[in-house]
């Protein structure tokens, strides 16, 4: 019988994240419960999460806001990356060693907000404020955002300053809430098996590679963001990261078919995007690798265009021994049809 190993870092630092993700996009992270049963209790939760971690600065903005598609530049930049360690040495104390590097972030900053610039590009942003800020002006993002690259670009010491400080006292705010509430974790795991998370999470994704290839799974769970359902491949197997109130929401997240002609144009207004679409077309199934060499992209930039073709559904995975393989989901593209169809002539 398979089992699976529990894991509480990566849960936690997702948690810590998110109490300041939560802090910037509210009103965005509560849309993705829209037409569900528990959105005004939700509501109330995520209200009442920011009464409990309060006094976050505005000053964080460039690095929690969400742009296209949810993302934000901390964890982009310091979770995702990392998920080959989250079964060993992936913890807070990493985070504030990677973050000691000021140059490193603000080249990821950078990168982050203009992705699709050339290393070349980015080291004239780094010796010039007046290249940096023609790339903003004349970037596609709001009046608001912008305002919020100059300020911070003007004098990056305060606030990346204010980002370490801020960090450590939530964290330590979090590791109480932990202390109080780490029961409601236990409660989850000791009630769930490998068949029965299996059973729960079929329709979002398929376990028996797991079994097939002989790999590991590993939960980390949430307390605070506590419907997370995610999942990341690793090298020996899988990490799931799951709210530990996730079986309320399940449901939702199965049955939601309202698709969005946003997220649809978002993930297709950009040429690199379509272009690996065609390239599906053509192979069927392709890795991360794939894109790097074919398209010449960076690692981040080919996982960040994929990333988001899967976020909103136009391509699927699967995993092979240690690898992922994408594929073009045909059923998105059917219910896409249906949904566009009212614009048709009839």
């Amino acid at each position: 019988m398979s089992q699976i190993r529990l894991l509480k870092e990566p849960g936690y630092i997702y948690d810590l994240l998110f109490i300041f993700y939560l802090r910037f996009n509210k009103q965005y992270y509560i849309n993705t419960f829209e037409n569900s049963e528990k959105q005004a209790d939700n509501i109330k939760y995520f209200n009442g999460l920011l009464d409990i971690f309060p006094d976050i600065p505005e000053d964080l903005y460039v690095f929690f806001h969400a742009i296209e598609n949810g993302r934000c530049f901390f964890a982009t930049q310091y979770f995702n990356p990392y998920k080959e360690q989250f079964t060993t040495t992936y913890n807070f104390k990493l985070i504030q060693k990677e973050l000691a590097d000021s140059d490193q972030l603000l080249r990821a900053l950078i990168r982050f907000y203009f992705y699709e610039i050339s290393d070349e590009k980015i080291d004239a942003c780094m010796n010039s404020t007046l290249e940096l800020f023609s790339l903003i002006k004349t970037s596609h993002y709001s009046t608001e955002v912008k305002s919020k690259l100059y300020e911070f670009f003007i004098h990056p010491e305060p606030y990346i300053r204010t980002l370490h400080f801020e960090l450590i006292a939530k964290e330590f705010m979090l590791s109480q809430y932990y202390e109080k509430n780490y029961q409601k974790i236990l409660d989850v795991y000791n009630q769930t098996t490998f068949e029965i998370l299996s059973k729960h999470i079929r329709g979002i994704m398929d376990l028996s590679f797991i079994k097939k290839n002989n790999l590991n799974l590993y939960v980390s769970y949430c307390l605070v963001n506590k419907y997370s359902i995610n999942f990341f491949g690793v090298q020996e197997g899988a990490v799931y990261l799951l709210g530990y109130d996730y079986l309320s929401i399940l449901d939702f997240v199965k049955n939601k078919k309202d698709l969005s002609l946003l997220d649809f144009g978002n993930a297709l207004c950009e040429e690199s995007r379509v272009k690996i679409m065609e390239l599906l077309l053509e192979r069927n199934e392709v890795t991360c690798k794939d894109l790097e060499k074919i398209f010449s992209f960076s690692g981040s930039t080919a996982y960040h265009h994929i990333t988001m073709l899967t976020r909103i559904g136009l391509v699927k995975t699967r995993n092979e021994g240690k690898t992922i393989l994408y594929s073009l989901n045909r059923k998105y593209f059917s219910a896409i049809i249906g949904v566009l169809s009212k614009y048709s002539e009839r």
